[in-house]
């Protein structure tokens, strides 16, 4: 599977990623951790891993902070 570099916006959802990624990110779960999540929750914890390295790199101040955070696309988590 190959993921675009630069997928147009209309192809972008929840945290700028796109469909292709979180199904990557499936495949990496399920391969490396034999976790099957759905693809709503593959979207919440790819938008939840993406504002901890956010973060991680404001930190080291390698990113400037961010006005408002990707986890406010992130689904709820029961």
């Amino acid at each position: 599977m190959t993921i675009p570099h630069a997928a147009p916006p209309h192809l972008r959802f929840g945290a700028g990623l796109t469909e292709a990624e979180v199904r990557r990110l499936q495949t990496i779960l399920r391969e490396q951790c034999g976790a099957e999540l759905p693809l709503p929750e593959a979207w919440s914890r790819a938008i939840e891993l993406l504002s901890l390295v956010e973060t991680l790199l404001e930190a080291r101040g390698i990113a400037a902070p961010r006005e408002s955070l990707s986890t406010e696309f992130a689904l709820p988590r029961y």
